[in-house]
């Protein structure tokens, strides 16, 4: 079953003290591999980008935000407070998980050859923000997601959102350092 295999494979999932935040997390990475006729075989093929000739994969790249994310987040989380603004773990954690759900739909393997997929008629952030609101997230996820990339280059952030992109820049920026964009 699919379900079991994504939360095997995303242990970080028992980071998330809510249970039903850990749910319907859990429930939005299902959806989207689903949608995008994933398998348990086929899942780890799936490339952060297609831009550059990186050997990193969307797994991987998850992985490493995430991880990034949790592991900073005690260093700074006395910043936010002593600011009076909310961080919360939950929602660091979870939004980490979620901020490439979107490239599930995004790229498509047909023919044992991986493209950008025929249906994705958004990026990926927008993909994922989709899946988001349709298994229930809060709007703070809903809007991270949707805001990762450079689509959040002009808005507003929440410090979950924030923090989030920002792993996710780093972490892709040393994905493809030294690597030549494709033409």
């Amino acid at each position: 079953m699919m379900q079991d295999f994504i939360e095997r494979e995303f242990s970080e999932l028992t980071e998330i003290n809510d249970k039903a935040l850990r749910q319907k997390t859990l429930q939005a990475i299902v959806t989207a591999v689903e949608m995008g006729k994933w398998t348990k075989e086929t899942i780890r093929e799936v490339p952060v980008t297609m831009n550059w000739a990186t050997p990193c994969t969307l797994l991987e790249h998850i992985h490493a935000v995430t991880r990034m994310c949790m592991a900073g987040y005690n260093l700074v989380a006395g910043f936010y407070e002593q600011n009076g603004v909310d961080f919360r773990y939950d929602y660091v954690v979870a939004g980490a998980l979620l901020h490439d759900i979107g490239k599930f739909l995004e790229f498509t393997l047909e023919d044992g050859k991986i493209s950008h997929g025929k249906t994705a008629y958004m990026r990926h952030p927008f993909l994922g923000a989709e899946i988001a609101e349709k298994v229930g997230l809060p709007q703070e996820l809903v809007y991270l997601i949707a805001m990762h990339s450079f689509e959040g280059d002009k808005s507003q952030h929440t410090a979950e959102s924030d923090y989030v992109r920002r792993m996710d820049m780093d972490t892709f920026k040393c994905t493809v350092f030294g690597l030549e964009k494709k033409k």
